[in-house]
């Protein structure tokens, strides 16, 4: 990715598996969630398992106000640091839970030190990647997020079958601080020279009209970088540019409605458990489809999304979204074709491959990318302002859908908000992507000084 890849790609690795190991801690409550449901000895319902998702996702909300500005004052090494180690004890905590209230206020903390992760990168990848590779090295590190979910649901999920629940929380809480170990040895908060970036200004080889305009985009960026609008100012400064922009809140709305979409895979598990009768175990594994999806989208993303310009990227993800809608009406309207149980099944899980598929990129790429260059020294403020309201979102999509799921309508009540709440995605991703290819065009590319 540029002409230092040895020290790049250290510091990429361990982003890499330091997220990924606060993903797995993450992941364990919906991992557990099957087997804790038919764990006679604590009554929970899938009320309670809304819960935890809810509260955890309140819990993400609180820790992204914490974190955001944390990390612009103490930085993203220590930061991501303190993420990985506090998540592994708060799974262990959880483990050790006796009742629905500690597994509520553990799911609530968890989430919450989980939220550093994101914020911690966000300043890492200012630090030490050149704006014009912004969008390939974030699609690399969220594969980690779904790499890892896609392989800790298989193996927590085989591990189910036949150890406790309890036991299976234990050895991902030691899996976690064996990666913490390591991140701390190799991960460093930024570049010794200064002038790090000024060096890789002249890597731009493609002649085409394309081209051009991503190598002009590209000298605005790193320009921007040196000599940031609000360098030198507070935080008090720095937000009130934010909540003045129109931008922002298109991102805000766009990231509200993803974040619900995302959330879905906190239901995937049991939603495959009682539509189509399989164990817990083979429901935790059967649930993999929904990260394997993500996965691949972000691995589709590498390809391609540094080499479109502003409008191409609007109109790509405006044709994936629009996927994810259908995918949804699959889900919901399945039924109506009378198929076997086998070839429902099969559709069903094509689906939400396909839903997760389309929805990826738009949900981990355009805001991360957005952040860094627009906030600048405030970058993990705004990552974090931005995500608290798709995490207070996601929140009430999990409070909402645990009782719909309940419900005298079941899962086809959950459904019909999953298609509102997709088709409202459509529209915000297009108007948030067109926003910034305005803003491209007429060269505001960050904010006016």
């Amino acid at each position: 990715m540029s002409i230092r890849p040895p020290k790049q790609l250290n510091i990429i690795i361990a982003m890499y598996l330091g997220y990924a190991a606060m993903m797995i801690c993450r992941q364990m409550i919906t991992i557990l969630s099957p087997a804790m449901l038919a764990d006679d000895t604590l009554g929970l319902t899938k009320t309670n398992i809304g819960d935890f998702a809810a509260y955890g996702t309140l819990g993400a909300l609180v820790g992204k106000l914490i974190w955001g500005p944390l990390a612009d004052v103490i930085g993203g090494r220590f930061t991501f640091l303190i993420g990985i180690f506090l998540t592994a004890l708060f799974v262990i905590a959880f483990g050790l839970s006796p009742n629905v209230m500690a597994f509520t206020v553990f799911s609530f903390l968890l989430y919450c030190t989980k939220s550093s992760g994101w914020p911690g990168m966000t300043k890492l990848v200012g630090e030490w990647y050149h704006p014009h590779h912004y969008g390939r090295v974030w699609s690399i590190i969220s594969t980690s997020s779904r790499f890892s979910v896609v392989l800790a649901t298989l193996f927590f999920g085989w591990l189910l079958s036949f150890m406790h629940w309890r036991s299976v929380a234990f050895i991902a809480a030691a899996f976690a601080l064996v990666i913490f170990i390591g991140c701390y040895f190799f991960l460093k908060e930024k570049p010794e020279n200064p002038n790090f970036f000024r060096e890789n200004e002249g890597d731009h080889t493609d002649t085409s009209v394309e081209g051009i305009e991503l190598a002009k985009a590209s000298k605005q960026a790193i320009d921007n970088k040196y000599n940031h609008p609000l360098q030198g100012t507070s935080m008090l400064a720095g937000m009130q540019a934010f909540v003045k922009s129109p931008r922002v809140w298109l991102v805000v709305l766009m990231l509200m409605m993803l974040t619900c979409m995302m959330a879905f895979l906190d239901f995937v598990a049991v939603y495959l458990m009682e539509t189509y009768q399989l164990s817990p175990s083979q429901a935790a594994m059967a649930s993999t489809i929904f990260p394997v999806g993500s996965l691949a989208g972000l691995l589709a993303s590498i390809a391609f999304y540094d080499r479109f310009s502003k409008k191409g990227i609007r109109t790509v993800l405006t044709i994936a979204m629009t996927l994810s809608l259908l995918s949804v009406l699959t889900l919901k309207y399945l039924s109506w074709f009378n198929l076997s149980v086998e070839v429902n099944y099969i559709v069903a899980l094509s689906a939400i491959f396909l839903f997760a598929f389309s929805i990826s990129p738009a949900y981990y790429l355009p805001m991360s990318i957005f952040s860094i260059e627009y906030g600048g020294p405030h970058s993990a403020k705004l990552v974090s302002f931005i995500d608290a309201f798709g995490f207070a979102a996601s929140a009430t999509f999990a409070f909402i859908g645990g009782r719909l799921a309940d419900s005298a309508g079941g899962w086809s009540s959950f459904m019909n908000m999953l298609i509102l709440i997709s088709a409202v995605g459509i529209i915000s991703v297009w108007a948030f992507m067109h926003a910034e290819y305005k803003a491209a065009k007429s060269g505001e590319v960050l904010i006016k000084r």
